[in-house]
């Protein structure tokens, strides 16, 4: 009990102590027809679905920084179609991310048209969240240049910006065949540190021992999962399946250091000697 409430503690304060870095990409620095971008050290790929999907930069004064008209943003101008849809990945780090902004029309970017937004959270291929938005969107250039705020504060009645992931994937449908993203704020996340409501294990669900190890250790848990493992740069470097009861798992391959172990019931940090 004393061992528990000691954890608990810990995470507390740890949590209280260790915040994100909040960053907003603006992709104005960004070369034009690039696929991949750098913000705050981290290195993001544009990985197209349907569509093709990269930095425009041909096209000044058709950006929306959040407050002001710019020149630089993601899209898909030159192969809109049906069901386009993109993701913003990153191997190397973790994300949280807060809002940002898209612009949606058809091929011929009348934004009159009507269609759906959907957005997803992923994390090592696995959805962690996911909502589709089917109104509010802008008609008109306006105020805002013709982009709607996403805000994952609020999605649909949910907030979704505690949850760490690893890609963001955007989705249009209907008659939305063109989308334009620009003013992405998120959160660098190491993987290893976590919000409190993040790092708490549910009752009697999940537990592992010893700790610290050399190697070898018992994951126990109440119900069938993934365990997936992370080092201190918030890269996964294991997984393996836990089912019901105890399971035991190894590390030894593993250098020394801390690390991160996520299961659907919860996480936890365990070293390694």
């Amino acid at each position: 009990m004393k061992s528990t409430i000691f954890f608990s503690i810990c995470s507390l304060l740890i949590s209280i102590f260790s915040f994100g870095q909040t960053s907003t990409e603006l992709f104005e620095t960004e070369s034009h027809s690039s696929t991949s971008f750098t913000d705050n050290g981290v290195i993001f790929n544009i990985i197209s679905q349907v569509s093709t999907f990269d930095i425009q930069g041909n096209f000044p004064g058709t950006g929306w920084n959040g407050t002001a008209i710019d020149n630089r943003y993601i899209d898909n101008s030159n192969f809109s179609m049906s069901g386009a849809s993109f993701s913003i990945k990153t191997t190397s780090n973790l994300f949280k991310v807060n809002r940002f902004w898209v612009f949606l029309s058809n091929i011929a970017l009348n934004q009159a048209v009507t269609g759906t937004l959907t957005v997803t959270g992923k994390l090592a291929g696995v959805t962690k969240f996911t909502q589709t938005k089917t109104t509010g969107f802008a008609t008109s250039l306006g105020s805002t240049n013709g982009y709607t705020l996403i805000d994952l504060t609020n999605l649909n009645g949910q907030n979704y910006t505690n949850i760490i992931i690893d890609e963001l994937q955007i989705t249009a449908g209907g008659n939305y065949t063109y989308v334009g993203l620009d003013a992405l704020v998120w959160v660098k996340d190491s993987g290893i540190v976590l919000a409190t409501n993040e790092t708490k294990a549910s009752k009697s669900k999940l537990s592992m021992y010893p700790n610290p190890t050399k190697g070898p250790f018992i994951i126990k848990t109440d119900e069938n999962s993934k365990a997936e493992i992370y080092d201190q740069a918030g890269k996964m470097v294991k997984s393996l399946e836990v089912r019901q009861g105890e399971n035991r798992a190894d590390i030894s391959e593993l250098p020394t250091g801390t690390y991160l172990i996520r299961t659907l019931s919860g996480s936890f940090k365990i070293l390694k000697q």
